[in-house]
């Protein structure tokens, strides 16, 4: 992306101003651009672009895309778990737009679009608007305002009341469910968007909603028709004149795209569980032996290395996830019920447990862990959150070991 925000500075610079002096041609065409998923997760959903040829001048072959970010922009990672990523929309020819992707072993599909000459204009001088300097930032929003939903809103805005969109197609299916389609279910991406991702994402997408994805896009446009009535009589054809395969992903990388993580999570939380089962019940045992002695039990200091690592990693998730909850101007993260039980406060119970003198305290703090998991338990069987296979082995974990130390 990076490539493309200079190649794009530098070819506008050079090739709007002089444009913009012209009178646009009669034989504009307008096609839609999709971009095929690639390995790296921010590539794993594709992406749309909007292609302007003008069939009479060879060298107005632009192609627009609502997608140019840079890693290197200051706090970036902040701003964006914040919410508060600025997107630009790119142009660059047509030629260097296919050439980084084909350097990048992607695939790429062309739809061109029944506009007619003031049709095809209106999309042009709306993307030229876009991209004036005061317009070409905006706050990118994953679900409602990315590199598909703006391509579909200006369409429907060029196109007018001709444009029909064929309904029948759609799925009934959640925003949770389509970025699985792309994320696969039960690996490391997925966990992540669901530790971040709340309720809302679990509901029925509507047609509108479901165009934030590139491919949902695409198959939308493909199905939609152009309707007009004239004098004599009303007619309507399909919204896509053609279809071409501009490029076609490599196998490698097709391939890794569909590889499976090599340790999916609830591999690594199954196996944190089995170590909690063993250290728990060496623990229980050492009590009871203490019981039988009269003495007072201590905690193993291994117990207490893994409690700690336990909360310590527990704890840092939760500080992400309260924030996004609380602060982040990402659409539907907040009123997330993974907040329940990924308590920011674990980090400090990870020190607070190596003293004996804070027991009391720490078995009240662990009663109330233990029934916050309970509740968290019950809310998301009443409300539906998406919970992951991998949740489940670690709500055991977490819920085994706080009953431990609430009995301490």
């Amino acid at each position: 992306m990076k490539q493309l925000l200079i190649a794009a500075l530098l070819t506008l610079t050079y090739f709007l101003p002089a444009r913009a002096q012209l009178d646009f041609s009669d034989s504009l065409r307008i096609s839609l651009l999709t971009c095929s998923p690639g390995p790296d997760a921010y590539e794993r959903f594709g992406h749309t672009a909007l292609r302007v040829q003008d069939q009479r001048n060879p060298q107005m072959d632009i192609t627009f895309h609502y997608g140019v970010f840079s890693f290197n922009t200051p706090h970036f990672k902040y701003r964006f778990v914040k919410g508060e990523t600025d997107y630009q929309l790119g142009a660059l020819y047509t030629r260097n737009f296919i050439e980084e992707y084909r350097q990048r072993g992607l695939g790429m599909t062309e739809q061109w679009l029944r506009l007619d000459s003031a049709q095809a204009q209106d999309v042009l001088q709306r993307l030229l608007i876009n991209y004036r300097p005061e317009n070409r930032t905006y706050r990118y929003s994953y679900f409602f305002d990315n590199c598909a939903t703006r391509p579909y809103r200006l369409l429907c805005a060029s196109a007018g009341e001709q444009l029909r969109y064929d309904t029948a197609w759609v799925k009934d299916i959640t925003l949770r469910q389509m970025v699985q389609e792309k994320t696969h279910r039960n690996n490391w991406l997925d966990f992540g968007i669901a530790l971040a991702v709340a309720a809302r994402s679990d509901q029925r997408a509507w047609f509108e909603e479901q165009m934030f994805l590139p491919e949902y896009l695409s198959q939308a446009v493909g199905n939609a028709k152009i309707e007009k009535n004239t004098a004599s009589n009303r007619w309507h054809a399909p919204f896509v004149t053609e279809s071409d395969t501009l490029l076609t992903m490599h196998p490698d990388i097709a391939s890794k795209i569909a590889a499976p993580d090599r340790i999916a999570p609830r591999t690594v939380f199954g196996i944190v569980l089995l170590v909690a089962l063993v250290l728990s019940a060496w623990e229980w045992r050492k009590r009871r032996d203490a019981e039988q002695k009269r003495r007072t039990a201590k905690v193993p200091l291994l117990v207490n290395a893994f409690d700690s690592l336990l909360l310590l990693a527990t704890g840092l998730t939760g500080c992400v996830v309260w924030f996004l909850n609380f602060f982040s101007l990402h659409p539907a993260v907040d009123h997330n019920l993974n907040c329940f039980w990924l308590l920011p406060t674990h980090v400090i119970m990870a020190v607070l447990i190596w003293f004996n003198s804070l027991k009391r305290g720490c078995s009240i703090y662990f009663g109330i862990t233990f029934a916050l998991i309970i509740a968290y338990v019950i809310f998301d069987w009443i409300i539906g959150q998406y919970c992951p296979p991998a949740f489940l082995l670690l709500l055991s974990t977490l819920l085994l070991r706080s009953y431990m130390r609430l009995r301490i």
